[in-house]
């Protein structure tokens, strides 16, 4: 990692520090703010004790609050916006389209309908594993459909994979609404499949931590392992071929990773959309095209926009509105800002 911030301009370390510096902000806020205020001093005592890094005393109903409940639910949210804002980056890159996200090919889709059937078929309630690990199985197997129906003759055509990936869009949907349909016949289940739907954070706990950072650290190394093929590959196929790039296996690659911190991300907060297509496509415009720079630089900004995203549905809004809902109220103009802004790039035929 410290290869890709070696030599950085100016603007870019400038950048960098901002974004820093909103994080720890939204950190220290997400911690001391809530119904039991919690003084900043009083915070960290408590993060030192659990780190075996202080021995003072401090108060127990703090520490519970703070390690138990606000701590795993900010990690989480980081973890959640750093994972969709690369996995964004990977799509808009690999399709060279910067409407692209994790939800171009049905991904977003698939790992949602296997969340719900974990909750429908009571598998949820008796594993926490149960749910992420379904939603990740339904990413994975969502990408390996979309690419046996979209690959002929060993040939993947990039306009069939986004086509198959709208309509997987459509059946993922309609098969998820008619189990949200059966599970309205019990209230709770009903309940607990829309409230995980709407994008939700709270109740984090640690087990939600441990499951949503083994597959954000891997996609991520993964997908810096393939940085260089994935800026050649923004060039075009045959300047790729031509430098020595294995196309297709570089493509799968990246694909799976993106997939893979999807459905992870997916698995721990539920639906939280058009993270991975505002950060990215706003960290392109301040950075620049190039992947090595633009992946930490969007994930941090991705991680800071579900940080604070969090904040505001827990102390602005009075009513219970979730992140995913407010994420998606500003993500959905900003598509269509997106949509009006490249238009003329479209062919009608």
């Amino acid at each position: 990692m410290k290869a890709l911030f070696n030599g950085l301009p100016k603007k870019d370390v400038l950048l960098l520090a901002t974004l820093v510096t909103l994080l720890a902000l939204g950190a220290i806020l997400s911690i001391t703010s809530g119904s039991w205020h919690i003084e900043v001093d009083h915070v960290f005592k408590i993060v030192f004790q659990k780190l075996g890094l202080f021995s003072g005393k401090i108060d127990d109903v703090e520490a519970t609050i703070v390690w138990d409940g606000r701590m795993p639910r900010l990690i989480v949210a980081f973890l959640v916006g750093f994972s969709l804002a690369v996995a964004g980056c990977i799509m808009q890159a690999v399709f060279k389209n910067p409407m692209a996200s994790p939800g171009v090919i049905g991904i977003d889709s698939g790992a949602a309908l296997g969340a719900v059937l974990a909750i429908y078929l009571g598998l949820a309630a008796k594993s926490l594993l149960a749910l992420p690990l379904m939603a990740i199985i339904f990413s994975l197997l969502t990408l390996i459909m979309v690419f046996a129906i979209a690959t002929s003759r060993g040939h993947t055509s990039i306009s069939t994979l986004l086509l198959c990936g709208i309509a997987l869009n459509l059946i993922f949907g309609a098969m998820t609404s008619f189990i949200i349909t059966l599970g309205t016949r019990e209230f709770e289940v009903g309940r607990v499949i829309v409230t995980w739907l709407m994008g939700d954070l709270n109740n984090r706990s640690w087990e939600h931590v441990r499951i949503v950072v083994p597959t954000t650290l891997l996609a991520l190394f993964g997908t810096l392992f393939f940085v260089r093929d994935l800026n050649v590959l923004m060039i075009g196929e045959e300047t790729a071929a031509n430098l020595g790039v294995n196309i297709k296996f570089a493509r799968n690659a990246l694909l799976f990773f993106s997939s893979l911190q999807t459905g992870g991300a997916i698995a721990v907060s539920g639906v939280i959309g058009f993270v991975g297509l505002i950060a990215p496509h706003i960290m392109r415009g301040l950075i620049g095209p190039d992947n090595r720079k633009l992946i930490p630089f969007a994930g941090l900004l991705g991680a800071a926009f579900v940080i604070y995203a969090d904040l505001v549905v827990r102390l602005v809004f009075k009513v219970d509105l979730r992140v995913g809902i407010l994420t998606s109220l500003m993500g959905g103009p900003f598509f269509l800002y997106l949509l009006i802004k490249y238009r003329k790039r479209f062919e009608y035929i």
